[in-house]
Protein backbone atom coordinates (compact mmCIF):
# COMPACT_ATOMS: atom_id res chain seq x y z
CA UNK A 1 0.00 0.00 0.00
CA UNK A 2 1.18 3.37 -0.78
CA UNK A 3 0.98 6.56 0.55
CA UNK A 4 1.07 10.37 -0.09
CA UNK A 5 3.55 12.38 1.29
CA UNK A 6 0.63 14.72 3.03
CA UNK A 7 -0.72 11.47 4.45
CA UNK A 8 2.39 10.15 6.27
CA UNK A 9 2.82 14.41 7.27
CA UNK A 10 -0.89 13.30 8.79
CA UNK A 11 0.62 10.29 10.69
CA UNK A 12 2.93 12.61 11.96
CA UNK A 13 0.51 15.48 12.97
CA UNK A 14 -1.07 12.72 14.99
CA UNK A 15 1.95 11.34 16.79
CA UNK A 16 2.70 15.05 17.72
CA UNK A 17 -0.80 15.67 18.90
CA UNK A 18 -0.32 12.22 21.02
CA UNK A 19 3.00 13.67 22.40
CA UNK A 20 5.55 10.91 20.83
CA UNK A 21 8.82 11.88 19.45
CA UNK A 22 10.01 12.60 16.36
CA UNK A 23 12.67 9.46 16.65
CA UNK A 24 9.51 7.15 18.13
CA UNK A 25 7.17 8.22 15.11
CA UNK A 26 10.09 7.80 12.43
CA UNK A 27 10.95 4.04 13.46
CA UNK A 28 7.41 3.32 13.88
CA UNK A 29 6.38 4.64 10.41
CA UNK A 30 9.36 2.83 9.14
CA UNK A 31 8.63 -0.43 10.93
CA UNK A 32 5.05 -0.31 9.25
CA UNK A 33 5.24 0.91 6.05
CA UNK A 34 8.87 -0.40 5.37
CA UNK A 35 12.67 1.30 5.72
CA UNK A 36 12.65 4.70 3.42
CA UNK A 37 9.74 5.39 3.83
CA UNK A 38 10.43 8.42 6.20
CA UNK A 39 13.49 9.73 6.70
CA UNK A 40 14.56 10.82 10.42
CA UNK A 41 15.24 14.40 9.38
CA UNK A 42 12.23 14.61 7.45
CA UNK A 43 10.16 13.64 10.50
CA UNK A 44 12.22 16.37 12.72
CA UNK A 45 11.71 18.81 10.34
CA UNK A 46 7.70 18.56 10.38
CA UNK A 47 7.84 18.29 14.34
CA UNK A 48 9.27 21.50 14.80
CA UNK A 49 7.11 23.17 12.41
CA UNK A 50 4.30 21.52 14.39
CA UNK A 51 5.59 23.04 17.53
CA UNK A 52 5.89 26.49 15.67
CA UNK A 53 2.34 26.45 15.02
CA UNK A 54 1.99 25.15 11.75
CA UNK A 55 -0.84 22.88 10.99
CA UNK A 56 -1.66 22.09 7.54
CA UNK A 57 0.29 19.42 6.00
CA UNK A 58 -0.92 19.54 2.98
CA UNK A 59 1.72 20.70 -0.53
CA UNK A 60 2.03 23.79 -0.81
CA UNK A 61 1.96 25.14 -4.39
CA UNK A 62 5.24 25.03 -6.37
CA UNK A 63 7.06 28.12 -6.35
CA UNK A 64 8.54 30.45 -9.10
CA UNK A 65 6.49 31.38 -12.58
CA UNK A 66 4.33 29.20 -14.08
CA UNK A 67 4.47 27.82 -17.34
CA UNK A 68 2.20 30.20 -20.18
CA UNK A 69 4.38 29.64 -23.01
CA UNK A 70 2.13 28.48 -25.80
CA UNK A 71 4.07 25.44 -27.98
CA UNK A 72 1.88 25.63 -30.60
CA UNK A 73 2.45 29.47 -31.27
CA UNK A 74 6.31 28.72 -31.42
CA UNK A 75 5.84 25.85 -34.04
CA UNK A 76 3.69 27.71 -35.82
CA UNK A 77 6.50 30.32 -35.92
CA UNK A 78 9.05 27.63 -37.31
CA UNK A 79 6.23 26.25 -39.77
CA UNK A 80 5.90 29.73 -41.46
CA UNK A 81 10.00 30.54 -41.36
CA UNK A 82 12.16 27.77 -40.96
CA UNK A 83 15.14 30.82 -40.85
CA UNK A 84 13.63 32.57 -37.39
CA UNK A 85 15.70 33.54 -34.85
CA UNK A 86 14.71 31.97 -31.72
CA UNK A 87 15.64 35.16 -29.90
CA UNK A 88 13.00 36.86 -32.33
CA UNK A 89 10.65 34.37 -31.46
CA UNK A 90 11.34 35.05 -27.88
CA UNK A 91 10.94 39.27 -28.48
CA UNK A 92 7.57 38.55 -30.33
CA UNK A 93 5.90 36.34 -27.40
CA UNK A 94 7.73 38.20 -24.07
CA UNK A 95 9.26 34.98 -22.98
CA UNK A 96 13.05 34.39 -22.35
CA UNK A 97 15.01 33.21 -24.82
CA UNK A 98 16.15 30.07 -23.12
CA UNK A 99 12.46 29.12 -22.61
CA UNK A 100 12.19 29.07 -26.58
CA UNK A 101 15.64 26.78 -27.39
CA UNK A 102 14.01 24.12 -24.12
CA UNK A 103 10.75 24.05 -26.35
CA UNK A 104 12.39 23.74 -29.49
CA UNK A 105 14.83 20.82 -27.93
CA UNK A 106 11.84 19.08 -26.67
CA UNK A 107 10.10 18.98 -30.34
CA UNK A 108 13.15 18.01 -31.44
CA UNK A 109 14.32 20.71 -33.75
CA UNK A 110 18.13 21.60 -34.16
CA UNK A 111 19.80 24.39 -36.10
CA UNK A 112 21.27 23.33 -39.19
CA UNK A 113 22.86 24.89 -41.90
CA UNK A 114 21.24 25.40 -45.01
CA UNK A 115 22.72 23.57 -48.36
CA UNK A 116 23.25 25.95 -51.16
CA UNK A 117 22.63 24.55 -54.87
CA UNK A 118 23.49 26.57 -57.84
CA UNK A 119 21.63 29.15 -59.53
CA UNK A 120 20.46 28.88 -62.80
CA UNK A 121 21.91 31.37 -65.05
CA UNK A 122 19.70 34.41 -66.57
CA UNK A 123 19.65 35.30 -70.20
CA UNK A 124 22.15 38.12 -69.45
CA UNK A 125 24.42 35.76 -67.75
CA UNK A 126 24.38 33.42 -70.75
CA UNK A 127 24.65 36.45 -73.22
CA UNK A 128 28.02 37.99 -71.34
CA UNK A 129 29.36 33.98 -71.90
CA UNK A 130 29.02 34.63 -75.36
CA UNK A 131 30.56 37.93 -75.72
CA UNK A 132 33.19 37.27 -73.60
CA UNK A 133 34.01 34.13 -76.08
CA UNK A 134 33.57 36.13 -78.82
CA UNK A 135 36.16 38.43 -77.40
CA UNK A 136 38.73 35.74 -77.00
CA UNK A 137 38.13 34.20 -80.72
CA UNK A 138 38.63 37.60 -82.26
CA UNK A 139 41.90 38.06 -79.93
CA UNK A 140 43.14 35.24 -80.88
CA UNK A 141 43.19 35.85 -84.51
CA UNK A 142 45.27 39.22 -83.89
CA UNK A 143 47.77 36.97 -81.04
CA UNK A 144 46.96 33.37 -81.34
CA UNK A 145 46.73 32.62 -77.47
CA UNK A 146 45.12 29.60 -77.69
CA UNK A 147 47.61 26.82 -78.30
CA UNK A 148 49.60 27.89 -76.09
CA UNK A 149 46.75 27.42 -73.72
CA UNK A 150 46.97 24.20 -71.37
CA UNK A 151 43.80 24.54 -68.94
CA UNK A 152 41.17 27.31 -67.52
CA UNK A 153 38.74 27.59 -64.73
CA UNK A 154 36.20 30.55 -63.44
CA UNK A 155 34.64 31.02 -60.19
CA UNK A 156 32.32 33.86 -58.81
CA UNK A 157 34.26 36.20 -56.57
CA UNK A 158 31.31 38.05 -54.43
CA UNK A 159 32.49 41.77 -52.79
CA UNK A 160 30.39 40.97 -49.90
CA UNK A 161 30.39 37.34 -48.08
CA UNK A 162 26.73 36.29 -47.72
CA UNK A 163 26.75 33.85 -45.23
CA UNK A 164 24.48 30.76 -45.62
CA UNK A 165 21.26 30.65 -42.90
CA UNK A 166 20.73 28.20 -40.39
CA UNK A 167 17.46 26.87 -40.47
CA UNK A 168 15.62 24.60 -37.80
CA UNK A 169 15.02 21.15 -38.80
CA UNK A 170 13.65 18.13 -36.93
CA UNK A 171 16.60 15.67 -35.95
CA UNK A 172 17.33 12.79 -39.26
CA UNK A 173 16.00 15.57 -41.43
CA UNK A 174 18.36 16.75 -43.94
CA UNK A 175 19.20 20.71 -43.91
CA UNK A 176 16.85 22.79 -46.01
CA UNK A 177 18.28 23.42 -49.60
CA UNK A 178 18.47 27.14 -50.87
CA UNK A 179 19.52 28.47 -53.86
CA UNK A 180 22.37 30.52 -54.27
CA UNK A 181 22.47 34.06 -53.96
CA UNK A 182 21.54 35.74 -58.03
CA UNK A 183 24.42 37.80 -59.48
CA UNK A 184 24.87 41.47 -58.33
CA UNK A 185 26.85 44.62 -58.90
CA UNK A 186 29.07 42.94 -56.18
CA UNK A 187 29.59 40.01 -58.19
CA UNK A 188 31.88 38.59 -60.71
CA UNK A 189 33.00 35.73 -62.87
CA UNK A 190 36.74 35.46 -62.71
CA UNK A 191 37.93 33.24 -64.83
CA UNK A 192 42.08 32.28 -65.14
CA UNK A 193 43.43 30.00 -67.70
CA UNK A 194 47.37 28.80 -67.38
CA UNK A 195 49.94 28.30 -69.90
Amino acid sequence: MEFTNAEIRAILKFSFVKGKSARETFREINGVLGDGTLSLRTAEEWFRRFRAGENDTMDKPAGGRPVTTNTDQIMEYIELDRHVASRDIAQEMGVSHQTILNHLQKAGYKKKLDVWVPHDLTQKNLLDRINACDMLLKRNELDPFLKRMVTGDKKWITYDNIKRKRSWSKAGESSQTVAKPGLTARKVLLCVWWD
